[in-house]
């Protein structure tokens, strides 16, 4: 990975700023993928766009932002958030479970219900044209290492992966209290 290659998370006060900073930041040579990530009323989370332009110098942080955007995209959706645990009960299995809790958890933090965040691989030799589009639509832009993103998703797949592990031992043990306190009544025991 390049030694510029960097996580854009840029927000913005009204929800509509966000689309507009992606159809510009789409523009800007150095991004090499993008997704907005909008989180509903209800909590749940979409990536109503993004952005792949397919091979170019900014493939590496494109693959980090393109794990996350997909994570998303898969059954649960979940780039962004804290509430990670009722997922795991929602998930049909335990991949699924697993793809969405590390998803939550890297990105959910900052996502509140009725807003979104536009998220932007890119190696960047200059901040400039970034900052701009941020301060001209009335954003903030914070910049975070590519490599920082993908070991902090690798750490809450980890986590994620190990809860449901725990979650199927005692869904497991439960069924096991249950077949054994029937066959009691069962048998008078």
């Amino acid at each position: 990975m390049a030694w510029n290659a960097k996580v854009m998370f840029f927000r913005f006060p009204d929800p509509a700023r966000t689309y507009q900073a992606f159809s510009e930041v789409k523009q800007l040579p150095s991004v090499g993928r993008a997704a907005i990530l909008e989180r509903a009323e209800d909590g749940t989370l979409s990536v109503p766009e993004s952005y792949e332009p397919g091979a170019g110098r900014t493939t590496a942080v494109g693959g980090v932002v393109g794990a996350l955007v997909g994570v998303l995209g898969g059954p649960m959706g979940i780039f962004l958030g804290w509430g990670a645990g009722t997922l795991v009960g929602m998930a049909s299995d335990a991949e699924d479970a697993a793809e969405s809790v590390d998803a939550l958890t890297v990105l959910s933090r900052g996502v509140d219900e009725g807003s979104n965040v536009l998220i932007a691989g890119a190696e960047e030799d200059d901040p400039g044209p970034a900052d701009a589009i941020a301060e001209r639509l009335g954003g903030t832009i914070v910049r975070v290492p590519a490599g920082e993103v993908e070991a902090e998703v690798r750490s809450a797949q980890k986590a994620a992966e190990e809860a449901v592990a725990q979650a199927r031992r005692q869904h497991r043990a439960e069924r096991r209290r249950e077949f054994s306190d029937k066959l009691g009544t069962l048998f008078h025991r």
